[in-house]
């Protein structure tokens, strides 16, 4: 009973596999895949049957099942047929119809005229016999020749005397695969026949589950989007060899030769093993370590390694030297041949700003292609996705002809929402591997540095923004402060505001923001980056950019601010992370909205209690998690005539005195009483005042201040 429910456990994996293959995909290729699932389905539910027929001993029913299943088995492997003649273009074609169609006939004929007996009897697996040809030879000997070795044989021949007439490298590596999945599968049906001849017969009414080799291989070869770099293959088994297969058999060995002891004294030679593996555990870590951190070790898993560069480059420097150093650590990670950088110097195209083989290229950014690679979401383009990808094939002729004018192998595309503002293009590898799907995971993974390297070089060290030849740190921080200074003054009577954003260390990756909406309507942000210096200048004048740019696409508040999470979350280098409060004044209903970002302290002087309350409440950091809906709440607050409204960060209550102890929120609320009748502006003067009083010396932390007074309704 065990076989037929394994065949029915396999028929029912089939239709669930092609079920998902036809969810997830609706590319001409993978058409192939669900026919040859659905087929063998086919299979393992009739050798099901088949079985649960035998019991009952109904013959005539058994050989009409059992032709079903022999007659699917010849679909099957016609399938495969198929595939092999359309490949790689899958057109309809007159010729493999034509010899379909003649395959369909042959093994109707050979089945329902030729055959002699089909099925399994008395529960002794499956016989067949036909009548004869010639010598021991019949009739179901030839079709199971034909449709199990022969078909295929011819499938696999036509696939590989095309192989030098295509130019595509990774349509060469799918046949391949191709290649492997017959040979597992013929593998699997030897195993299967010995299993039978000599531990139970019904062991070959398992065959189907060879065909499951042979599909899982076929789907994988379908949907290959890059290259398998052998050398990679190479080192991970090396790795498995030094970090578990070694290690398994020099513990093996010693417990061999420490056996003896266990006859004196099992504790003794409980310890003695024990120690024993202990150091040859702690040997086995540091010699795993040295290979890992060796460039060899590097080649093939070299995440980390490649992480920790692009976290390191220094921002301070000029962009020519940001570039080599971002080049430098390319060629060592990846080992590409060339790199070029591109950024929107003008309107519509991107031009060279570097190029390590002293090229000029040009890319015109009103090209349709770019439409379908942002509305693909696919800003790490490998050549070999361009016949690979579906979502791509809009772009198809576009993105070849870019790769063959560039002579790259890789496109890391730099956007902004749907501004393109740069692009790196990668040669191909110097020792001919080619980019894998290792790769692309890495690239996709460490985007967000690539996309703060393009931003840098556009706003700050491009020339003709900054306006002056000098790119020196002094000149980045006169830019990144009138960045900041950029905001839309509240000209509004029923208000008054001050502030002010003070960097310890002349950059910084605080800023205070205001942004019309309306006459009566502004947006008002305090934001507190991580970090220190230009790296997290840099945040700040991306996440304020974007600020403005997600607000032309939405009007919903609290959605804003998702997007602006979401933002530093995946494009981002790891670890940034945003503090600070998002506030909307509408002065049409005098009401005050605003969601906590994990800002420190948000006060509220009430002219009616005459007291300064805590109004913050629950607050999360943007940047942590990709979905923060869940988090975020929307607060409202009335205000009325002298009401006043008082944000800091944590700069202004964590800094120390020279006792080491905190400014603290009492002082805060302190001042804030003993100001009232002050202009908001000398309010937040006053407070830095007091902080410079308390700490006696200069500043250690960034620090900002808002304060908002109401005056009237």
């Amino acid at each position: 009973m065990i076989f037929f429910v394994l065949n029915i456990l396999l028929g029912c994996f089939f239709i669930w596999f092609a079920m998902i293959t036809d969810v997830k995909s609706d590319e001409m290729r993978i058409r192939p895949i669900i026919n040859i699932s659905l087929n063998a389905a086919v299979i393992s539910f009739s050798i099901a049957a088949c079985i649960l027929v035998d019991i009952f001993s109904n013959t005539q029913l058994e050989k009409i099942i059992g032709s079903l299943t022999l007659f699917t088995v010849s679909l099957f492997s016609m399938s495969f047929f198929k595939y092999c003649i359309q490949f790689p273009s899958f057109e309809k074609k007159f010729f493999p119809r034509f010899v379909n169609t003649v395959l369909i006939a042959g093994s109707a004929y050979i089945i329902l005229f030729q055959l002699e007996t089909v099925g399994i009897i008395d529960g002794k697996g499956w016989s067949f016999s036909g009548k004869p040809l010639f010598a021991d030879y019949d009739w179901f000997d030839l079709f199971n020749s034909f449709f199990l070795f022969v078909l295929p044989v011819i499938s696999l021949l036509s696939l590989v005397l095309r192989m030098g007439k295509i130019k595509s490298k990774l349509f060469r590596q799918q046949i391949i695969v191709c290649i492997g999945a017959v040979l597992s599968c013929w593998a699997l049906l030897k195993l299967l026949v010995l299993a039978s001849q000599t531990i139970n017969p019904l062991y070959n009414t398992l065959f189907p589950f060879a065909f499951a080799a042979f599909v899982l291989m076929m789907f994988k070869a379908f949907t290959l989007s890059a290259f398998f770099d052998f050398s990679i293959i190479i080192s991970s088994l090396q790795k498995f060899a030094y970090s578990f297969l070694v290690q398994s058999l020099l513990a093996g060995v010693i417990f061999a030769l420490l056996l003896p002891l266990k006859q004196q004294s099992l504790s003794t030679f409980i310890l003695a093993y024990l120690g024993a593996v202990f150091v040859l555990l702690f040997i086995s870590y540091h010699v795993v370590k040295a290979i890992r951190s060796s460039k060899r070790g590097r080649e093939a898993d070299y995440a980390r390694h490649f992480e920790d560069d692009l976290a390191s480059l220094d921002y301070t420097e000029n962009s020519t030297e940001v570039t080599e150093r971002l080049v430098k650590i390319l060629q060592e990670n990846i080992d590409t041949s060339s790199v070029d950088v591109l950024i929107e110097l003008n309107d519509k195209e991107l031009l060279s700003v570097y190029s390590s083989s002293e090229r000029k290229l040009s890319i015109q950014l009103d090209n349709p292609m770019f439409d379908v690679i942002l509305n693909a979401d696919h800003p790490v383009i490998f050549r070999s996705h361009i016949d690979a990808h579906h979502s791509l094939s809009g772009a198809r002729k576009e993105l070849q002809s870019l790769f063959d004018k560039t002579k790259a192998d890789a496109l890391v595309l730099l956007h902004e929402g749907r501004h393109i503002f740069g692009a790196i293009l990668l040669g191909e590898k110097r020792l001919g591997n080619v980019f894998t799907d290792y790769d692309y995971k890495v690239f996709l993974e460490l985007y967000s540095y690539f996309f703060v390297v393009g931003y840098y070089m556009m706003n700050i060290a491009n020339e003709a923004i900054v306006g002056t030849v000098s790119r020196e740190l002094q000149y980045s921080g006169q830019i990144i402060q009138s960045i900041q200074e950029n905001i839309d003054h509240i000209n509004n009577s029923k208000v008054d505001i001050g502030y002010l954003s003070l960097s310890a260390h002349n950059l910084g990756g605080e800023f205070i923001d205001f942004i019309r909406l309306t006459d009566d309507r502004y947006i008002s942000v305090i934001g507190d980056l991580s970090g220190k210096g230009i790296n997290a200048s840099m945040s700040m004048v991306i996440v304020k950019s974007l600020i403005r740019t997600f607000l032309t696409e939405t009007k919903d508040f609290k959605e804003l601010v998702q997007k602006i999470n979401f933002f530093i979350r995946t494009n981002l280098p790891k670890g940034t992370f945003m503090s600070g409060i998002f506030m909307l004044i509408d002065f049409s209903d005098n009401t005050l909205y605003y969601i906590n970002c994990g800002i420190p302290a948000l006060f509220m002087y009430s002219q009616a209690y005459n007291n300064v309350i805590e109004i913050q409440g629950d607050g999360r950091v943007l940047g942590f998690v990709k979905n923060i809906d869940k988090l975020l709440k929307v607060k409202k607050v009335k205000l009325n005539p002298g009401d006043i409204i008082f944000g800091c960060t944590d700069g202004l209550i964590e800094s120390k005195s020279l006792r080491g102890e905190s400014f603290g929120k009492e002082r805060i609320q302190k001042s804030i009483m003993e100001n009232l009748a002050y202009p908001a502006d000398r309010m937040a003067q006053f407070m830095h005042r007091s902080l410079l009083e308390f700490t006696s010396k200069e500043l250690e932390d960034d620090v900002s201040v808002l304060a908002i007074k109401y005056l009237s309704k």
